[in-house]
């Protein structure tokens, strides 16, 4: 059965994957999506304030739609972009 209720939707996919008792889906989700990217499967998550704040003075504010950390101290940011622009790939690359 469909559900009605798209999760590509912004405030949908953050109430799904950002919320403390959808946990268990976030690991599951990072986990499908950073298979042949991972030495050991995530198995915990904390899930962080989504809030980047900004370090210079310069800097702007930036929100993501989900962030959280495992168990090995490594930040995840989860963002869900429905169109693909010119710059999107080295927007969203960063260490």
């Amino acid at each position: 059965m469909r559900h009605r209720i798209d999760p590509k939707i912004d405030c949908v996919f953050k109430a799904l994957l950002g919320a403390e008792e959808n946990r268990t889906l976030l690991i599951h989700f990072l986990n499908a999506i950073l298979v042949n990217d991972l030495s050991t499967p995530i198995v915990a998550v904390e899930i962080l304030n989504p809030y980047n704040e900004r370090e210079f003075l310069d800097d702007k504010l930036s929100i993501v739609d989900v962030k959280a950390r495992n168990s090995r101290d490594h930040i995840y940011q989860v963002e869900i972009q429905l169109r693909s622009y010119g710059h999107l790939l080295t927007r969203i690359l960063y260490d």
